[in-house]
């Protein structure tokens, strides 16, 4: 009869760093790693010992996000007092950028073990701010959505489009490659409304292809 661990991504289960007997001692509990620009996916170790005097089977590991999976070394499930192993993850980094958690619970002979990705991915593209909002009924005034990019990763802006048509928008070059902005004026605002405006780039790097901004007219 063959063992097999079972991955369930979106379960997490809050708590102390380590719940039951904590019979698995794990080195790092923490990782961070760092992202290159171009980098569409990073792996994680986490080294352990059963430091008990009773053999521990790794019973499931539950993931926070499926963009990150995890599983023991070689699938092996069970451990001999004083026997070492190692937790493997690999975590997607898609659209996120600066310091990224992402965690994952090891659960063992009655133990939960909360192990982290800490990834730290470069912010190339900066949005500042990502969501503007004008009160339902105040003076239709233009706001500003700066847009500032990395030396690490040459980018130009190409196309702004709007998913809504509540907003005018106006992109400006500030300096080609480096800055931009985008003006935005509400049409009115005499009713709630809703918007997502999304900019895209000549970027190679999938993550930084495009960047969703959101524009708002909020009740008071």
């Amino acid at each position: 009869m063959t063992t097999r661990l079972v991955i369930l991504p979106g379960l997490l289960l809050c708590g102390s760093l380590a719940s039951g007997k904590n019979e698995l001692y794990f080195k790092e509990t923490v990782v961070p790693v760092k992202v290159a620009p171009d980098q569409d996916s990073i792996t994680a170790s986490f080294p352990f010992t059963n430091t008990s005097g009773t053999p521990v089977t790794i019973s499931k590991i539950h993931v926070s996000c499926d963009c990150t999976t995890a599983g023991a070394k070689d699938n092996k499930l069970t451990y001999a007092p004083g026997e070492s192993g190692v937790i493997s993850a690999v975590m997607k980094t898609g659209n996120f950028s600066g310091t990224v958690d992402k965690d994952m619970t090891v659960h063992a002979n009655g133990s939960a073990y909360k192990l982290v990705i800490r990834a730290q991915i470069p912010d190339i593209i900066r949005m500042e701010p990502r969501k503007l909002e004008w009160a339902r009924g105040e003076a239709a005034v233009p706001k500003t959505i700066k847009i500032t990019i990395s030396k690490e990763l040459p980018v130009n802006l190409t196309t702004v489009d709007l998913t809504g048509d509540a907003f005018d928008y106006e992109p400006v070059t500030v300096k080609k490659g480096r800055e931009y902005k985008i003006i935005v004026t509400p049409k009115s605002t005499a009713r709630p409304a809703f918007n997502t405006i999304w900019v895209r780039t000549d970027s190679a790097v999938p993550r930084y292809k495009r960047q969703m901004g959101f524009l708002a007219i909020k009740e008071n």
